[in-house]
């Protein structure tokens, strides 16, 4: 770990009042961005600091604009005191405050302890309310919990007494991108970091071009972003791009594409996912009057965005995607028929299978190894439902862990695609 530097070790000599007055003042002055503690860069910084020189110089704040003053101030008004180390590593994807002396860190999909410790509990708190503040939001006894997004997409939940803790959890945003195959723009890819097989990565790449529509599944941190953002740059150019999320994550590269994120209460306190003022299924059911050739659905969490996302895929959208929370194929499907049940209450379960099956060709299901490492366990084709209403569900590749953090992927023998999926690859050469 990085020594700490010394702006970071103590608070400066400047009462909370006058902070927060400086604070204002740079919200006034500044963009989101520049004050964003996730997100710095040296130019940012530079800006930063001159904005905080310039306010100093105010003589009725009675302070004196020095370069040491300055720092200090920044620590105090911007960054995150002891943690902002841990959030300039580039490694460190998720931090995980649990006391002031319990910090631990995600690097390379592994939790560790971090040997950082705050002074107290009121530090503790003191970060946390910092950061409702740079996000708009109020953290206080009224308001003992936020969950808050900074403008570069990092998500940070903060509790605080009498609810609890004080307990602090960061989500640094996911930058990460991987190509399908070697030999990519990216520099990195799926087949090289082993989270799939070449013959795995061939086969997707086609499906993509074939406009199948597709479930991903897999758990909290399984990689769904990540392989989505994969998926997505094999579209063609010239394809439009609706991208429809709960929190803007993906953060796609196609040249003609628009991104519709969800609106939230500022106080989540009060009020819980279905209480959000525009969720994913109003912004789904406006996605369809922009013209998207692609829908892509950041994930599936409640029954109102099972019932547009499926509608929305059901009326011509090919090759759309979409998650969900599910460990398996198998659960994907069974927990968004679950979903898609209470908004669609009309259909008999044959018939709710029925249409699911009409609407996703493939399921993909992806898991986190113990080592942290992320692959795709499952491809499985969707060919309509059995007689006995069943979903007829097919792998065509699945892996298996063989000794230590091995995995080996069969393909099913002379496996052949649906007839639906199969006149789509041939409409697509």
């Amino acid at each position: 770990m990085n020594e700490l530097p010394s702006e970071f070790r103590d608070h400066p000599p400047v009462s909370a009042k006058t902070l927060g007055t400086i604070r204002q003042r740079l919200v006034a002055r500044l963009a989101p961005e520049i004050l964003n503690p996730f997100d710095r860069t040296p130019e940012r910084e530079a800006t930063l600091r001159a904005a905080i020189g310039a306010i100093l110089e105010d003589p009725e704040l009675d302070l004196a604009a020095t370069p040491p003053m300055i720092a200090s101030v920044e620590a105090a008004v911007c960054g995150l005191g002891r943690l902002q180390p841990l959030v300039e590593d580039v490694e460190v994807s998720d931090i995980l405050v649990n006391a002031p002396d319990e910090i631990f860190a995600e690097r390379a999909g592994r939790l560790e302890a971090t040997g950082v410790t705050l002074a107290s509990a009121d530090e503790l708190v003191e970060i946390a309310q910092r950061i409702a503040a740079l996000a708009g939001r109020e953290l206080s006894v009224a308001h003992p919990i936020v969950d808050a997004r900074m403008p570069d997409g990092s998500r940070v939940n903060a509790v605080i007494p009498p609810v609890g803790g004080p307990y602090l959890a960061i989500r640094k945003f996911n930058r990460l991108r991987l190509d399908l195959v070697p030999g990519g723009r990216h520099g990195r890819d799926w087949v090289t970091e082993g989270g799939m097989s070449p013959e795995m990565a061939e086969f997707l790449g086609r499906m993509v071009r074939a406009k199948a529509n597709l479930l991903v599944a897999g758990e909290t941190g399984a990689g769904k972003t990540t392989l989505l953002r994969s998926l997505t740059d094999l579209f063609d150019p010239s394809e439009r791009v609706g991208v429809v999320e709960d929190t803007a994550e993906l953060a796609l590269e196609n040249p003609d594409r628009f991104n519709l994120e969800t609106i939230h209460p500022h106080d989540l306190a009060t009020g819980d996912a279905e209480s959000r003022l525009l969720d994913v299924g109003d912004l789904v059911a406006n996605a369809l009057r922009m013209r998207p050739d692609r829908l892509i659905v950041g994930e599936i969490r409640l029954p109102k965005e099972a019932f547009y996302t499926l509608q929305a895929l059901h009326t011509g959208h090919d090759g759309s995607a979409t998650t969900i929370h599910a460990s398996s194929a198998e659960d994907a499907l069974f927990r968004l028929e679950l979903l898609a049940r209470q908004s669609m209450r009309d259909l008999t379960v044959a018939d709710l299978r029925s249409y699911i099956a009409r609407v996703f060709d493939l399921v993909l299901a992806l898991r986190r190894l113990r080592s942290g490492r992320r692959i795709v366990r499952q491809i499985a084709a969707l060919d309509g439902v059995a007689a006995d209403g069943s979903y007829r569900l097919v792998d065509v590749f699945r892996g298996e862990r063989s000794d230590g953090d091995a995995v080996r992927w069969a393909a099913s023998e002379g496996w052949q695609p649906p007839d639906r999926l199969a006149s789509r690859m041939e409409l697509e050469g």
